[in-house]
Parts: C-alpha cells; sequence; structure tokens
C-alpha cells in the first residue's frame, strides 16, 4: 500500500491558498475588461491634463470601496506570508468586510450629471459577490489542509515595498488635488475602445487598473506557499513583466518616431514600476534556501 510523500498531501492546499487570493483578485481583473480611468484621461499615466472633459462620477465612498477591493489581495497575501495558521479566519473576515461594504456603497443614492440630468451606469456587485464567495469556501477548504509554519521570509519587506512603488498611479490618481479622473470613478461614458486593443497603450491600463499591483500580491502569496526554484521562477516572471510595463511607452514612441524623440520617449517611462521591479526580484536573492533545501529529497 502507497503512502503519498508529505509534498504531495501540502500540494492541493498550496494551491487552494494561491487560489483564494485569486479569487480575491476577480473584481480588480473584471475592471480591466471594461472602462476605466485610462480610457477617460489622456495620458494619465504620465501626469497629463485630460484633453477635454468626461462624463465620470466620483465620490469618497467608492474610491474607499475601490482601494478595499485593490487591497484585498494583498491583505490575503501578506497573511500567508506573515500569519498562515490564521489566514482563515482573518482573511474570510477581511473578505467579508469588503463585501459588505460594496453593499452598503450600492445602496447609496447616486449623482446625476447637468449634461444628461440622469444617473450614469453603475456596475452591479454580482461578480464581486461570486468572486468574493469562491474566495471564502477556498480559505475554508484549504485550512482542512494545514500547512507547517513557513520560514522566516526575510523578502516580506521588499514584497511590501514593491507593492507600494506599484500602487504609485493609483495613488496619485487618489489625490485630491489630481487629476479630475481620480481612482475610485464608478460611471462614465463609454469611449470607442478600451486600450488593451492600442499599441503601446496596455500598461497604462493596467497600471491606472492597479492590475500589476494584484500581480505582485499573487507572487508574493505564492512565495509564501512555495519554497525553491518555483518561487524564484514566479518571481522572475512579474519582474520581467514589470519592467515591460515600464518601458513599453519608451519602447513604442522609438519604434514609431525614431531617434530623435529620444527625449520624448525617455519621458513615457514609468520609473516606479521599474523600482517594482528590482524589488520583486530582489526577494529571489533575500528567500535563497541553501542549495540543499531547493529540492526536497525524494523519501525513501
Amino acid at each position: 500500500m502507497t503512502q503519498s510523500s508529505p509534498a504531495e498531501t501540502r500540494l492541493p492546499a498550496k494551491a487552494l491558498r494561491i487560489g483564494a487570493v485569486l479569487a480575491a483578485s476577480g473584481p480588480v481583473i473584471l475592471k480591466t475588461s471594461r472602462v476605466s480611468a485610462a480610457e477617460l484621461n489622456i495620458g494619465i499615466c504620465w501626469g497629463a491634463d485630460p484633453v477635454a472633459p468626461v462624463l465620470m462620477t466620483t465620490s469618497p465612498w467608492w474610491q474607499l470601496l475601490s482601494w478595499g477591493e485593490l487591497l484585498l489581495p494583498v491583505v490575503l497575501a501578506g497573511l500567508l506570508l506573515c500569519a498562515p495558521r490564521r489566514t482563515t479566519l482573518l482573511g474570510s473576515a477581511a473578505v467579508c468586510a469588503v463585501l459588505g461594504f460594496r453593499l452598503f456603497v450600492i445602496s447609496l443614492p447616486f449623482d446625476t450629471r447637468p449634461l444628461i440630468d440622469r444617473p450614469l451606469p453603475v456596475d452591479e456587485p454580482w461578480l464581486s459577490i461570486v468572486c468574493y464567495t469562491v474566495a471564502i469556501v477556498t480559505l475554508l477548504v484549504a485550512a482542512r489542509s494545514p500547512l507547517p509554519p513557513p520560514p522566516v521570509r526575510k523578502g516580506i519587506v521588499l514584497w511590501a515595498a514593491a507593492i507600494m512603488a506599484a500602487a504609485w498611479t493609483v495613488g496619485r490618481l487618489s489625490l485630491p488635488t489630481g487629476e479630475s479622473t481620480s481612482f475610485g470613478w464608478f460611471a462614465s461614458t463609454p469611449p470607442t475602445e478600451l486600450l488593451w486593443k492600442r499599441p503601446g497603450a496596455w500598461a497604462c491600463k493596467a497600471d491606472v487598473d492597479g492590475v500589476l499591483i494584484v500581480l505582485i500580491a499573487l507572487a508574493a502569496a505564492a512565495g509564501g506557499v512555495m519554497a525553491g526554484r518555483t518561487q524564484h521562477r514566479v518571481a522572475w516572471g512579474i519582474g520581467a513583466l514589470l519592467i515591460l510595463a515600464a518601458v513599453e511607452g519608451f519602447v513604442t514612441v522609438l519604434v514609431v518616431g525614431g531617434g530623435e524623440y529620444l527625449a520624448y520617449a525617455t519621458k513615457m517611462i514609468r520609473w516606479h514600476l521599474l523600482v517594482a521591479a528590482a524589488l520583486v526580484i530582489a526577494t529571489t536573492f533575500r528567500d535563497r534556501p541553501p542549495a540543499t533545501e531547493l529540492d526536497e529529497p525524494h523519501p525513501l
């Protein structure tokens, strides 16, 4: 009669915990398929003022909700790194808090715009309810297969710093003195197309929508439940993606305009994403175990 190795029995628990962070990231990821501030304000990633006024409704409540949805995967990843045994209890409480706050904000009356004299369309909460329900169920199922206490992760500070660097654009848009199309919008007029369809602009939308923050949180969560080469591959992959997003505008300007636009192209570099990439890659060196611990020994 064969018995499964400890690594095999822990694999479903690891996958479930990462799946919980991914499910909690669902509302942020799903926003990328719809209109966001990136489409409504030309040059928003580089601090440019909007070319023309747009129809957009914002409120402090929706800004708080947007921040809550964005930081929820970060909180879950932090629990996996710092307090894995309390992830189920505290993580489920955090998910329920964000979901409850979303239902509260949805119930508030909406403002109207003078130009149209009627409320603009608002996102329904059903997709968020599904995502957060999946996250809670996944955490509860994963709790049945507890993981052993993880080793001390020296890279926790680096992960936190990387998330803060990636949140530079979102933080700037949240300031009261920022652009009129600030972070936390909930209704707007539809533009002609999404930035995903425009070459040289996808990274701006990912930056404004907060998707890059979620990806770093997922990489941190993977680092909290995985070890060895797998953890390093994930970190290097996310770091490479951040570098690509940082220089995407720079490369596009050079390809289209040529070397004479080098000075302008340099302004298109998103330096905060380069900093985030460097911090993510640095975690692979701080958390690098001894050579004998990279791979678990095969049971005899």
